[in-house]
Order: C-alpha cells, then sequence, then structure tokens
C-alpha cells in the first residue's frame, strides 16, 4: 500500500541573495560573472538577426510558413555560431566586450536577472583589480 506523507511545514525558506556581493569578490569570480552575462548578451544579437532575415525572406516569398522557417533556421544557426564564438570573443577584446554589454543591459534593463546596477559594478571591479595588476 502506499503511505501518505505528513506535508512538509509551511516555513519560508531564508531570504538570502543567490549571488555574492559584488564588493566580496575576486578577480576570478568577477571575470566568470561578467563572461556569462556577456554569453546572455551575445544571445541579445538574434533579435536583429531574426528581423533582417524575416525582411529578406518577405521580399522573396509570401506565404507565412514559407518566409517564418527560413528565419526560424537563421535564427538557430545563429544561435549555434554565436554560442560557439562568445568566449573567443571576449579574450580577444574584453574592454569592447563589456562596452557592449553595458550598453545591452543598460537598454533592456539587465541582462539574466542581473540588474543594470550590478553589471556596472562588476564592471568597476574589474577594472579596479585591472588597475592594481598594472604595473
Amino acid at each position: 500500500m502506499i503511505e501518505e506523507q505528513e506535508p512538509l511545514p509551511d516555513v519560508p525558506e531564508p531570504d538570502e541573495p543567490y549571488r555574492r556581493p559584488v564588493d566580496m569578490m575576486n578577480l576570478p569570480q568577477v571575470e566568470a560573472e561578467l563572461r556569462d552575462l556577456f554569453g546572455g548578451a551575445v544571445m541579445y544579437l538574434l533579435i536583429p538577426i531574426f528581423l533582417l532575415a524575416l525582411s529578406t525572406t518577405t521580399i522573396v516569398a509570401t506565404p507565412f510558413f514559407v518566409r517564418v522557417l527560413p528565419a526560424a533556421a537563421i535564427v538557430f544557426i545563429g544561435y549555434w555560431v554565436l554560442q560557439k564564438a562568445y568566449l573567443p570573443m571576449f579574450h580577444e577584446a574584453p574592454e569592447t566586450a563589456l562596452q557592449y554589454l553595458r550598453v545591452v543591459s543598460w537598454l533592456g534593463g539587465g541582462i539574466m536577472s542581473t540588474p543594470h546596477e550590478r553589471v556596472l559594478s562588476l564592471c568597476a571591479r574589474r577594472a579596479r583589480f585591472k588597475e592594481c595588476d598594472a604595473p
């Protein structure tokens, strides 16, 4: 027979932040979070890719599925390419990547549930670490 379980006590979970405060993070932690946020920001490039693909296929064909399916395929290919390319882009030009991250975060009001203020403080913390490392 199946036994009934006792209901769990109605105790709220502690309201602790799931991310460390920026002031307590070291350079590798800051860089790892910025790299992850940049990966999310790069995915925002799929929106103009989709709109561009949709507008170019609209010129060629008029039925709905004939113009949306190629645009969706281009977005999935673009997603795959961006997933493979974002890490080398971040390593080759980190300052440009962080500038792009700040702009996308400002325009979108944040990235991946990260508020714009946290992105700015992460970038500032990274800059302070880099200033200390510079001879």
